[in-house]
């Protein structure tokens, strides 16, 4: 027997051992997901991932999370609150059973990026600078969908989820990056009563020369929120100043509905900041503690 191999069955016994003595459930039991597919009136097809907590139970209220690009990020979140949830650091502090709901779009990558840039943008593209998103260039006719595409996920979305499945809607919360992390600020601004909880990932509020916060009064809570940001010390100037702008001004005295958490990821960019941040964000809002 090699050196080597010697090694890892020690580690893989000193796991094994660790993992029993800690009470840790790492067998072969998946969590339940259910997929389910809506239309939208103007021929937009998604999907609804619904992944359920270990344990479901029917007649139990959960809390709920709505995360947005689960055509790519569906496995990092779910393995993110796999791994919180049975970790003995967040069983000690409560975390919360939690119903996570991706919203995918479906097709190729093109699709994806052609769905995300209309829907997740509250405004026609309108700045100088010409650039794609996905091989999708940015112009009116791709862009600006935002309120519609919230009238869909209120009138449709939320409405189908939650006739299903018993959960806390006054707790209610969104996850998005980029165009996303944009589309949950915009919620937050205009339809305040849709969400409660907000886990923004290097949201793109530079968005039409920030437009968004030029009204510091609409930047005022109008309900409970807790809020968590994140963005990577390695992105652009273009993401990272107004970011910075906008922690700023949400952090004011007047604000004081709003909990806010905003956290810089050392040498992290505009990807590489989402396993960290997506694992943090739902310890930080889920965990009954905080």
């Amino acid at each position: 027997m090699t050196k080597q191999l010697t090694i890892l069955l020690i580690a893989l016994l000193f796991i094994i051992i660790d993992t029993k003595a800690q009470k840790h459930t790492f067998d072969s039991v998946e969590p339940t997901t259910v997929t389910k597919e809506i239309n939208r009136d103007n021929g937009q097809v998604y999907n609804l991932i619904v992944t359920l907590p270990l344990g479901y139970q029917a007649e139990k209220e959960y809390k709920i999370l709505y995360y947005l690009d689960a055509w790519w990020l569906e496995n990092l979140v779910t393995g993110c609150y796999r791994i919180l949830s049975l970790s003995n650091k967040t069983k000690s502090n409560n975390l919360e059973d939690v119903i996570l709901v991706g919203i995918s779009s479906v097709g190729d990558e093109r699709a994806w990026n052609l769905q995300r840039n209309m829907d997740f943008t509250p405004s026609k593209f309108n700045l100088k600078l010409k650039f794609n998103l996905g091989e999708v260039p940015l112009d009116e006719t791709t862009t600006g969908g935002a309120e519609e595409f919230l009238q869909f996920f209120r009138q449709d979305i939320i409405s189908s989820i939650e006739s299903e499945y018993k959960v806390d809607s006054a707790s209610r919360g969104i996850m998005g990056h980029s165009l996303g992390g944009l589309l949950g600020f915009y919620s937050y601004l205009n339809h305040s009563d849709l969400f409660s909880n907000y886990i923004l990932l290097a949201p793109s509020v530079w968005w039409n020369d920030s437009e968004l916060f030029q009204d510091k009064a609409s930047m005022i809570s109008k309900r409970e929120s807790h809020m968590f940001a994140a963005m990577g010390t390695a992105e652009i100037k273009m993401m990272k100043e107004p970011m910075g702008n906008l922690v700023e001004e949400l952090k004011s005295e007047e604000n004081r509905k709003l909990k806010i958490t905003y956290r810089q990821y050392e040498n992290e960019d505009h990807h590489s900041v989402l396993p960290q941040a997506i694992y943090d964000g739902i310890e930080l809002i889920y965990t009954r503690s905080n």
